[in-house]
């Protein structure tokens, strides 16, 4: 056999065995996505955000109108806490099992950024920041949990407790307050 064909044989012999080894199992993820999305709301997402939502605006009562802006360091960091978790919640909303489509991919990116952006109000310690922060957390989860919250669905018999909406008041003072911020 000549030496040509003798390097070919093994480079055919080679390219073979690497095609073999190659066609094995799929090599595991790096990510174990075995919690289903509605745990990672429930135990992540919906606390972080529920503790942000708590510090930022104002109730009102029939004693009067009362601040939820935190007075305490502890307060301050319990939101910019609860900020955080939404961010990352955002994130884990884009590993590998989880994207649904691209409707989904553009709502969790959007949940990160709000999750950031609250963050950062809370750092600042600034509450008009919080509050326009929370407003749009607020309808970025009202938009996902319209589209993939199958107990939202028209039609749909209720499953657990929806998110709720704003009282018309805080809708007005929202709204108020973005018209004052043009």
């Amino acid at each position: 056999m000549s030496m040509r064909r003798q390097v070919s044989v093994w480079a055919l012999g080679l390219t073979a065995a690497f095609l073999l080894t190659s066609c094995g199992k799929p090599k595991p993820s790096l990510y174990d996505t075995s919690l289903p999305v509605m745990e990672v709301m429930d135990h992540l997402i919906d606390p972080g955000a529920w503790a942000f939502w708590r510090a930022s605006g104002e109730v009102t009562e029939e004693a009067g109108t009362k601040s939820l802006t935190p007075t305490t360091e502890e307060g301050w960091l319990a939101a910019e806490n609860g900020a955080v978790a939404v961010a990352e919640g955002g994130n884990l909303m884009l590993l590998p099992g989880r994207v649904r489509d691209e409707e989904w991919i553009r709502l969790a990116k959007k949940l990160t950024q709000d999750g950031l952006e609250a963050k950062a109000a809370a750092e600042a310690k600034d509450s008009d920041r919080m509050f326009v922060a929370g407003a749009e957390m607020y309808k970025t989860c009202k938009a996902c949990h319209a589209k993939y919250v199958p107990a939202l669905q028209p039609g749909a018999e209720p499953v657990g407790a929806p998110l709720p909406d704003w009282p018309e008041d805080v809708k007005q003072k929202q709204d108020q307050f973005l018209e004052g911020k043009k």
